[in-house]
């Protein structure tokens, strides 16, 4: 049985796994962006593999692609804001302070014929 110290989580996490760029808020850590993969999500918080190792405590904005059309059609990406809650190398943890979805411009198609 796991204990509230063992699991500090309180959303189910779904391992979902899409590109990502990200842009550190904070004006004392100065203009810092980069790119990652996500690992999981849940309604307060998302884990992700980032380019460069972040520092717990800033905040970040998080510019996700969603994995999901809108009608089968239309590109979307999720626009999330948190805070850097924990760090494990390249494994940063955030939890969402605010999130939108909103459209996103024609995706690169990624096969070459």
């Amino acid at each position: 049985m796991s204990s509230p110290e063992h699991e500090r989580r309180n959303g189910i996490r779904f391992p979902i796994k899409s590109e990502l760029r990200w842009t550190v808020l904070n004006r004392k850590y100065g203009p810092l962006t980069g790119k990652g993969e996500t690992v999981d999500f849940s309604s307060s918080g998302l884990s992700f593999r980032s380019d460069v190792p972040l520092t717990p405590g800033c905040r970040v904005e998080l510019d996700v692609e969603w994995p999901v059309e809108l009608d089968g059609r239309v590109p979307m990406k999720l626009i999330a804001t948190g805070k850097v809650v924990r760090v494990q190398g390249h494994l940063v943890c955030i939890s969402i302070e605010k999130k939108e979805f909103r459209t996103a411009g024609r995706r690169s198609n990624r096969s070459v014929a």
